[in-house]
């Protein structure tokens, strides 16, 4: 058995004594952490003592053929699997150690998730911790937001293309936005415009024009202009707000004016009212041009996303050629049959510590193993979708560095692995750091301080957990740096900070380095069996660039604001 083992077994003996302190629990937590084969093993103990503790309950002497028993659990899960479906005479024996098992299987996690309760935030926030039940995972809004094009907000918080809105305000300063209500209708606003989102079926105009295209099963979808409620019964209208009062405008089909002091009044296809600040109504002229269409709203939608991208593509050769870049993987050329991911970055500029200029020319290249080739943020550019166990980019990245900063546009469509990689170097060396995501939605950097046999020594930190499920199939720009004068690692979602940690001088690393790496998975080549943590991404990729130098907020703001689709 391997000293690492032996030291699991010996902590975990103490812990079961009741005679672990905090020191020991953190080095349990250390080794389960980051040695595979310390968590089969520690698995495998449970339910061995599971086992054990059946066949004492029982009365049985010999429930095991003599041959079949062992002086030590073996390492070999799935050896231990398959001579437990070995028939044998005591059947309701077997059902009962199946049952064991899986308690012990069950029970090994939660202890697992328990001794990483203070760095794993979160992690049972899908299992009840005193109840014991599921909890199905929830979003909340009441209507998408699928369009914006040259849009300015109005005193809240922007927002984007493919983000749930809430029940309250929805104000715009100019431009033109889509909404699709969950119920099926789709209303376009023009700014300047102020709303009050109610629910699926209705919402308040305050001020601004609209044009809603309801179709039959969205029917008795509702817009209120104060104490006038414009229903509509399967049709295309225009709504215009302003301090002049509402000018109501049927394109298609048939709506309902109601008002506590007037009779309901019905307007068909054709025909246009106004409601005067006084209350009265009197005739108007339909004027559809008036109001943006559908088309009209998708032909602007592409222009604009043309604009983005044409923005972008100036910005990335730029970036290319900054001296700091150690590695730049912009996805804008077509990869050949080879599977290779090309490094775009200008091979004459990358520094390292002593700011001697890195000759790599096509050494940066990456290396596909698996990933298939998608779509990037535009139709334009690739990207790569990870999807399988073995999915991954391999790339080999020499010198030596200090501060760093990571940047990547990725789009993750869940987070079903423990550890979700991003960037994980392959041995965790002294000066390696690991870029990933956790389970719990948290974004998790770390850098190896020690190479000491005593086990890895790091500072992991933490993101608070930006990860909901809105945010499933959306792409957003993800970026860490870590700085080494200051003694800091900074979290930044879309071009905002969302954590900041300081790391003490014990934990500091002033020299970092790669070597062998991994996209989006994690590999371990020297492991003598074929076994390996599933770390890989679910989900795509289309940029990622390594920086040395910890870009400050504005610089991060930039690289998200010329990235955005």
């Amino acid at each position: 058995m391997s000293k690492i083992l032996d030291e699991l077994d010996a902590l975990l003996l103490d812990w079961e004594c009741g005679e672990l302190n905090d020191a020991g629990i953190e080095r349990v937590r250390e080794i389960l952490r980051t040695d595979e084969a310390a968590q089969a093993h520690y698995v495998q103990q449970q339910m061995l003592i599971a086992a054990m503790g059946l066949e004492a309950d029982s009365g049985l002497q010999n429930p095991l053929p003599i041959e079949e028993k062992q002086s030590e659990p073996t390492r070999s899960f799935s050896s231990d699997l398959t001579r437990s479906r070995r028939p044998h005479r005591r059947a309701g024996y077997w059902v009962a150690v199946a049952a064991s098992v899986a308690f012990a299987v069950m029970s090994a996690r939660l202890v697992y998730w328990e001794f990483f309760g203070e760095t794993r935030t979160g992690s049972m926030a899908a299992v009840g911790r005193d109840s014991g039940e599921a909890v199905e995972s929830t979003s909340q809004g009441v209507a998408l937001l699928t369009r914006l094009v040259d849009v300015q907000w109005d005193d809240q918080p922007a927002m984007e293309v493919g983000e749930a809105i809430s029940p309250g305000r929805f104000a715009l300063a100019s431009g033109f936005a889509q909404v699709e209500f969950f119920c099926g209708a789709t209303v376009i606003i023009e700014g300047p415009a102020e709303l009050e989102v109610v629910s699926p079926m209705m919402a308040k105009v305050r001020s601004g024009r609209l044009r809603a295209q309801v179709p039959p099963a969205a029917r008795g979808f509702s817009l209120t202009v104060d104490d006038m409620t414009v229903v509509d019964l399967g049709t295309e209208f225009g709504l215009s707000v302003s301090d002049d009062g509402a000018d109501v405008q049927v394109f298609d089909g048939e709506v309902e004016l109601q008002s506590p002091a007037a009779p309901i009044r019905r307007l068909t296809a054709g025909e246009a009212i106004k409601r005067t600040d006084s209350g009265e109504f009197e005739q108007s002229t339909i004027q559809p041009e008036r109001f943006l269409d559908s088309s009209s709203m998708a032909s602007r939608a592409e222009g604009q996303r043309q604009q983005n991208f044409e923005r972008w593509k100036a910005w990335s050769q730029s970036f290319r050629g900054d001296p700091r870049v150690i590695a730049y993987y912009a996805f804008d050329e077509p990869s050949d049959w080879r599977r290779r991911l090309p490094s775009t970055k200008d091979p004459s500029t990358t520094l390292d510590s002593s700011n001697t200029p890195n000759q790599h020319d096509r050494e940066l290249d990456g290396a596909i193993v698996g990933a298939r080739q998608v779509k990037g943020r535009w139709p334009e550019k690739g990207g790569l979708e990870f999807k399988h166990p073995a999915d991954r980019v391999r790339m080999q990245i020499p010198g030596e560095y200090s501060s760093l900063t990571f940047s990547c546009w990725v789009k993750i469509d869940s987070l079903d692995r423990w550890y979700n990689s991003l960037f994980l170097t392959d041995n965790y060396n002294q000066g390696e750091p690991h870029w990933q995501i956790l389970d719990t939605g948290q974004l998790f950097f770390s850098v190896r301080v020690s190479s000491e046999d005593g086990g890895p020594e790091h500072r992991e930190v933490l993101s608070p957990s930006f990860w909901d499920p809105s945010l499933s199939g959306k792409w957003i720009h993800l970026a860490t740096t870590y700085d080494v004068p200051n003694q800091q690692v900074v979290h930044y979602l879309n071009g905002s900070e969302i954590h900041r940690e300081s790391i003490p001088d014990h934990q500091l690393v002033p020299v970092t380095r790669f070597g062998p790496s991994t996209l989006c998975n994690w590999s371990s080549p020297l492991r003598p069996d074929a076994h390996f943590a599933i770390r890989n991404l679910n989900g795509s990729i289309d940029e990622f660039a390594i920086l040395s130098e910890a870009l400050d907020a504005e610089q991060i703001q930039e690289i998200y604001e010329y990235g955005k689709p």
